[in-house]
């Protein structure tokens, strides 16, 4: 994994980027970091709290040319950012892009990768039980972001208008690659909503009415497998692939549709609810999946709505 990690500095009266070390990486302020999560280019911003302003910017690549795995790469990436949080106790939250999935193949590694924070607080208990990790929906940082100019329609348009933006205020940016450029943008819409009060509605989901939504099932016994599965199972708009895809856990006891919409907000996303096999009886037999409760530990329910809540224009 190839790491370059960077700080703003005045140089001759210019404000420019320069290379450090991760071992010397330091906070001195209460902070954030934002993190755009890819198996290829995880782009990775340390900001403080108080007013976005950057502490450090950095990107760690992949090494496909020599042959590093995916795995290999979460490894090295989460042995980094671990490294890194030990080390300043002032970075308390942890902002990470919800993934979202353009391609088949895409799905296994961005889920395994999506994971690598949570796995830091739990793998190090208590080191870590301090430290606040939020998703937050690709569009909506994106949109909190651009305001009041509307966020345009289509992927590169998307990358294209945040970077300009971006780039309109924080010129030394425009060497940065566009995961870093994400990762910045992220972080800013978070401190922004830290310092107004509307941190919750970030990461958190709003209570809305109960819709119409379509569903289908995946048998498997762990994550992985899932995201193996889930191209072949999801029959829903290939456009909404580029929403986001949210992943969480419904208990025993919990009602199947108002755990949908409570953990589906106000997104227009696909949502995948994991559950016992052996638990929700009701769902089970409703759907007629017994035999996936059968041969597999978990059930996986993939979830989007039946009516779309398009932006206008499209």
């Amino acid at each position: 994994m190839k790491t370059s990690i960077v700080r703003p500095e005045l140089v001759n009266n210019e404000i420019k980027l320069v290379n450090t070390e991760a071992d010397r990486v330091q906070v001195t302020e209460p902070s954030i970091m934002a993190i755009d999560g890819s198996t290829t280019n995880t782009g990775v911003a340390i900001l403080r709290e108080k007013d976005g302003a950057m502490f450090y910017v950095a990107a760690f690549t992949r090494e496909k040319d020599k042959g590093e795995t995916p795995v290999q790469y979460k490894v090295r990436l989460k042995k980094q950012i671990q490294s890194i949080l030990a080390s300043n106790m002032l970075i308390s939250k942890v902002y990470y892009e919800e993934p979202f999935v353009g391609y088949a193949s895409a799905a296994p590694n961005l889920y395994m990768l999506r994971t690598f924070i949570e796995e830091i607080i739990v793998e190090n208990e208590p080191q870590f039980d301090y430290l606040r990790h939020i998703e937050v929906n690709n569009k909506k940082w994106k949109r909190l972001f651009l305001a009041p100019d509307k966020c345009p329609t289509g992927t590169e348009a998307e990358k294209a208008a945040v970077r300009r933006k971006l780039e309109s205020f924080l010129p030394f940016m425009k060497i940065r690659s566009q995961d870093e450029v994400d990762a910045t943008c992220l972080g800013f819409v978070a401190c922004t909503s830290l310092n107004n009060g509307t941190d919750s509605d970030l990461g958190s989901k709003k209570k809305v009415h109960p819709f119409k939504y379509n569903i289908a099932f995946i048998g498997a016994d762990d994550d992985d497998t899932m995201c193996l599965e889930f191209i072949n199972a999801y029959n829903g708009p290939k456009k909404l692939l580029e929403e986001g895809i949210a992943l969480s856990t419904i208990k025993a006891t919990a009602d199947f549709d108002k755990h949908v919409y409570k953990e589906m907000g106000s997104d227009d996303k696909i949502l995948v609810v994991k559950f016992d096999s052996q638990k929700h009886a009701n769902l089970i037999l409703e759907y007629r999946i017994g035999t996936l409760a059968a041969q597999y530990d978990y059930i996986y329910a993939i979830v989007w709505r039946k009516s779309r809540k398009m932006p206008t224009g499209v």
